[in-house]
């Protein structure tokens, strides 16, 4: 991770995967999901190695309002064509008022409290801020090619956020969801 550098979309990109469940799960889609403004500065501190100095610290920002519908998943792979306009724009009008409630909760916030690690991967303890609630998590961010790349499983409840349903509860978003997170090495 460049030291002291704030990275931003599109450089910087944050995917949400969500996963349904239900009775008529078999008619509906996982999601492929987007954070379209998001921003990450990491702070560091020298390290015995001039050239790979050591993070000592990371904020992340991600405005809840920018997040979009990317496309429709199937066991794992896009469906680019499953999911009309209209679909994708009305998913994103639900998220935004019924699930993550914008309005009141623009932003999502993380800040680390703990990292530790070396220069191929990032041992990462931090709070997250989201709908309201703060969390403390924890992560590995890793090196894959030309990336830094980490994942988090998020438990929607857990920040006071009730997973999506429809049609009287026979379809739902699962609580669980996977948020994965790229930026560039340098």
């Amino acid at each position: 991770m460049s030291p002291q550098r704030v990275v931003s979309s599109p450089e910087a990109s944050c995917h949400i995967f969500t996963y349904k469940e239900g009775l008529l799960s078999s008619v509906a889609h996982d999601l492929k999901l987007v954070v379209e403004n998001c921003s990450i500065q990491p702070a560091s501190v020298p390290s015995a190695e001039p050239r790979e100095p050591t993070i000592a610290a990371i904020t992340a920002t991600f405005d809840a309002r920018s997040i979009r519908v990317v496309c429709a998943q199937r066991d794992g792979h896009d469906q680019p064509s499953a999911l009309s306009a209209d679909n994708r724009a009305e998913i994103e009008r639900h998220i935004q008022r019924d699930v993550l409630h914008t309005d009141r909760f623009p932003e999502v916030r993380f800040v680390t409290t703990k990292v530790t690690g070396n220069t191929d991967f990032y041992d990462i303890v931090g709070e997250l801020t989201l709908h309201g609630q703060r969390r403390t998590i924890a992560t590995q961010v890793r090196k894959q090619a030309d990336r830094w790349v980490c994942e988090v499983r998020l438990h929607q409840p857990d920040f006071g956020i009730k997973p999506f349903s429809a049609a009287f509860g026979t379809l739902r978003v699962k609580p669980e969801l996977l948020v994965q997170l790229s930026l560039p090495l340098t």
